[in-house]
Order: structure tokens, then sequence, then C-alpha cells
């Protein structure tokens, strides 16, 4: 007897903010003679649940090793966030890494039951002679690239080729640009099909507006990312942001550091 698998519940969890300009976080924003105006960047990293898994797509930054290193702060740690809505450590079946930068990928070691997928381009770079340079390695923590290179050691490391299935109704996707192995994730939603950009995609703008974040391994790409995003947006993807603040205003709130991906606010 054949049985559909149940949607997924998608939440994103906000355990970080800060404050900034526009200028900060656009490439060369003084190309489209515009007032600088003011425009924060929000930490996120997304649960994925139903009755059968519990899949998260990255896990924010390292709450000790952020602060001794970046002075960055955490609003409310990652595993309150997680107890908020029902989620234990524990319970998490997989891990998507969608890149290695630090806000994405600091928290690895909190789930022992989880196996972590990651492009294999990603892992390739970050383990490759250009991933010491002073402009590369300041984004990413050297302990959590040991950390995934433990995991493979384990056997508990899928290495994503181009495209893979993570689960019935998960995917993940690789659209690089802002790295080499920068993935997205496909989730079939409560709602509809969700596509989670995570950094592919920091701002809507970027997407609506064809306007490259700050920080990037190829421009081109980034560009053709964008194009792809805006693709799959036209054919009826439900598309987040990786750091937008409009994220916790265009979907329904369940509390002040969550928002429920499956319930849209109009826009």
């Amino acid at each position: 007897m054949n049985h559909t698998e149940p949607k997924y519940e998608a939440f994103a969890l906000r355990y970080a903010s800060r404050p900034g300009m526009k200028s900060e976080h656009f490439f060369h924003y003084a190309l489209y003679q515009e007032p600088d105006t003011e425009l924060g960047l929000d930490y996120y990293f997304w649960v994925l649940r139903n009755q059968n898994r519990t899949v998260l797509v990255d896990c924010g930054y390292n709450r000790d090793r952020a602060l001794e290193r970046k002075n960055r702060r955490q609003d409310v740690e990652p595993v309150e966030l997680l107890k908020m809505i029902d989620v234990r450590p524990q319970d998490v079946d997989h891990l998507v890494i969608s890149h290695m930068h630090h806000d994405h990928a600091g928290n690895i070691n909190l789930f022992p039951n989880a196996t972590v997928s990651i492009a294999k381009e990603e892992l390739a770079f970050w383990t490759g002679e250009f991933a010491g340079r002073d402009i590369m390695a300041w984004t990413v923590d050297s302990e959590d690239v040991k950390t995934v290179q433990r995991l493979a050691k384990e056997e508990r490391l899928v290495v994503v080729d181009g495209e893979s299935d993570v689960a019935p109704g998960i995917s993940v996707t690789r659209l690089p640009g802002h790295t080499p192995g920068q993935l997205i994730t496909h989730v079939d939603g409560l709602s509809g099909r969700l596509v989670l950009a995570s950094d592919a995609l920091h701002y809507y703008e970027e997407m609506d507006r064809d306007r490259p974040f700050s920080f990037f391994h190829d421009l081109e790409q980034t560009y053709r990312s964008y194009g792809e995003l805006r693709a799959l947006r036209d054919q009826g993807s439900t598309i987040i942001a990786g750091h937008d603040p409009a994220v916790m205003t265009r979907f329904q709130r369940v509390n002040d550091h969550c928002v429920d991906l499956t319930t849209q606010w109009s826009i």
C-alpha cells in the first residue's frame, strides 16, 4: 500500500541581528545613485518537520567563538529557539549545511544523531589551497571545517554533487556565486513549494533588482543564481531570503524569533 509523504512544517528561526546600512550590504552601492538608508541583517536557520523526520537547514554561529573572534552576539541560542517549537537536538535527523560560512555551520556538534549534507565544491574549496587567504578565511571558522572532516571519517557526511534528495519532499541544489558550493533547499511545504535560498539570496532586493551582495566568490555566477531564483519564483515557489529582516514580516509570526514559512502575509 502506497502512502503519500506528509508535507512539511517550515520555520525560520532568527537567532541574532545587527544594524547596518545599504552601502555595507550591496556591492558598489554608490553606482545606483540612491540615498544610503538603514538596512539591518538578521541571522536565521531553518527547521523542516513532519511526522516522520526533522531536518535543519544550517545551524547558526557558535556563541563563544563568534563573540571572541568577531564580537558577534546571539539574541537567543539556537538550542533555546528549537525548544520553543518542541525540537530537541537529538530529534534532528539530518542537517543541510548550505555553505561553510561561520554563521551557518557553527553548531554542527549539537546534533548527535544527524547526518549532514554539504556540496562537493564547498568541501573541496574550504579544505583546499585558497581557503587560508585572508579575504576568504575571515568568513569561516576553522573549527567548523575540522568538524565536517571528522563527520566524513565517521561516515555521517553526505557530499552533494550538483543536486540530491535529502528526504522525501526535500532536495538540495547547488547554486554557486556567494560561495563555490552554496546549496539551496527545495521543500514540499504544507502550503506549497518553498525554496530556502540561504546566502544565495541575502535580501529580496538582490533578486528583485539584480543587486549583488557585498561578498561573493564569483560575480557572474551570483547574477546567474539570482536569475534561477526568479525562475523558481515565477514557477510558483515561495523564495525565502537568507538574512532579510522582511522574512519576519512576510510570514506568520510564531514568536519574536520564529515565523511559520507556510503562512505568508500579503506583500
